[in-house]
């Protein structure tokens, strides 16, 4: 199989009012309310193609959605590291495992989204797939985030969603949520833990060390 580029057709007789690309990562998730809105979009004239990794498109077909696989010959060459080895981790180790799937998704994605999205009008994004708006504004696109997921936190004020810590207001219970999203950020490299041990100690509550619910 090979990348997908898509074609305008400029000699339809009645054209579309836009085309429309939707961009998911293949999770139900996230497929289920994003398809069902492309195909509201759809049901509106407007011409809608949907693009995901390979392993999205019974989902993305079964919706009656024309679909565009991402990163066909990228991932043949340097698969991504498998999903059923999560299952064998618990807490940040499954965290850490994610998150490096995930970033070896997303840079095969960049690698080839451009080339795909060469016909297309505008695109609305799934905001999971972070630093997916680089291929439109590389190419100067009209485009939209569409969040299907848990809001994530890195304020402290809320424990992270993949925690099984309830809300609370306490000292303790806000520290231990500032904990979580640091441990977030470093897991998934976004902050260096060098910077956090320059910076004033956070004391850590013992339910940190807890096992976490992913």
């Amino acid at each position: 199989m090979k990348n997908t580029v898509l074609h305008r057709d400029d000699n339809s007789a009645a054209e579309p009012a836009m085309k429309i690309a939707f961009i998911s990562p293949p999770v139900p998730g996230h497929l289920n309310p994003m398809t069902t809105l492309a195909r509201k979009l759809q049901s509106r004239n407007h011409n809608v193609v949907f693009i995901s990794s390979p392993d999205g498109e019974p989902s993305v077909r079964a919706a009656d959605l024309t679909f565009v696989p991402w990163a066909v010959k990228e991932l043949a060459a340097a698969p991504p590291k498998e999903r059923p080895r999560w299952q064998e981790l618990q807490g940040e180790e499954a965290l850490r495992a994610a998150l490096q799937n995930a970033a070896a998704r997303t840079e095969a994605m960049l690698n080839s989204l451009p080339a795909t999205l060469t016909a297309v009008d505008a695109v609305v994004l799934d905001t999971a797939l972070v630093y997916a708006e680089l291929a439109p504004m590389s190419l100067g696109m009209p485009y939209i985030h569409v969040s299907v997921a848990l809001h994530r936190d890195y304020s402290g004020s809320t424990p992270p969603y993949f925690y099984d810590w309830p809300h609370e207001t306490t000292p303790a219970a806000l520290a231990g949520a500032l904990v979580g999203a640091i441990t977030l950020l470093l897991v998934s490299g976004a902050l260096r833990e060098d910077t956090v041990l320059s910076r004033q100690p956070i004391p850590t509550p013992s339910r940190v060390c807890a096992t976490s619910t992913l």
